[in-house]
């Protein structure tokens, strides 16, 4: 019974948890931060493919 009672205490903090990671996330522009950093990369893969160039 007392697991039950904890359930809610351990959701909740699993959303509050959520919320903060996504609301520094969002605060700090991290998301694009990341893509900056691995466009280079993507660019330099996306070169090497071969394309169709009919269309």
């Amino acid at each position: 019974m007392k697991k039950l009672m904890k359930l809610p205490l351990i959701l909740l903090g699993i959303c509050l948890g959520f919320f903060v990671i996504t609301f520094t996330v969002y605060i700090f522009n991290l998301d694009m931060k990341a893509t900056s950093l691995l466009a280079p990369l993507l660019e330099k893969w996306y070169d090497h493919l071969e394309h169709n160039q009919y269309l």
